[in-house]
């Protein structure tokens, strides 16, 4: 018994922000919000507006993955066989192992601060040189924002795995 002690605190976190979330959600989607049981929640998931939404991710994720992979493979390519100076090297190694773990909501935070309508790479366009990304209709939360968001992490990633197969 004393040897299963030393994984109770993973035991006790996986109950608490695995298994009881999903358990809870299960069983909450096919609960009304007095109680009662319903398929509703589950009929409201083919609705146009929440099948469009699956779509608009969709295509979010391909885009995404295929422009990540086309453009970490050429990095890595070059970065392995093509003969990039050690420096440029270096720097791309380094800013891919940072890139890559920096993910999920601080990523989605660091891009709303840079080029949000009021990030800080936006207002240094629009108040150092006249130019307003938004007016020519970009936006961070469109398609091609959300792909280049995801982007920034797929790429370094991709980097650093081809490098290390390309390696061995």
């Amino acid at each position: 018994m004393i040897d299963w002690l030393g994984i109770l605190p993973f035991i006790v976190f996986a109950v608490m922000f695995l298994i009881a979330p999903t358990v809870f959600l299960i069983v909450g989607a096919f609960k009304t919000p007095e109680g009662d049981f319903t398929f509703a929640n589950i009929a409201g998931l083919f609705t146009p507006k929440i099948l469009s939404a699956y779509w608009i991710s969709i295509k979010v994720s391909l885009a995404s993955s295929i422009g990540g992979a086309i453009i970490g493979f050429a990095l890595a390519w070059a970065v392995v066989l093509g003969g990039v100076p050690s420096w440029i090297r270096s720097g791309i190694m380094t800013f891919s192992g940072v890139a890559s773990n920096f993910a999920g909501v601080p990523l989605a935070f660091a891009f709303l601060a840079t080029l949000g309508r009021a990030g800080l790479v936006t207002v240094l366009l629009r108040d150092l040189f006249g130019f307003n990304l938004y007016a020519t209709g970009f936006n961070l939360l469109s398609f091609l924002g959300l792909t280049i968001t995801y982007m920034f992490f797929q790429i370094p990633l991709m980097v650093l795995i081809l490098r290390r197969r390309w390696k061995a």
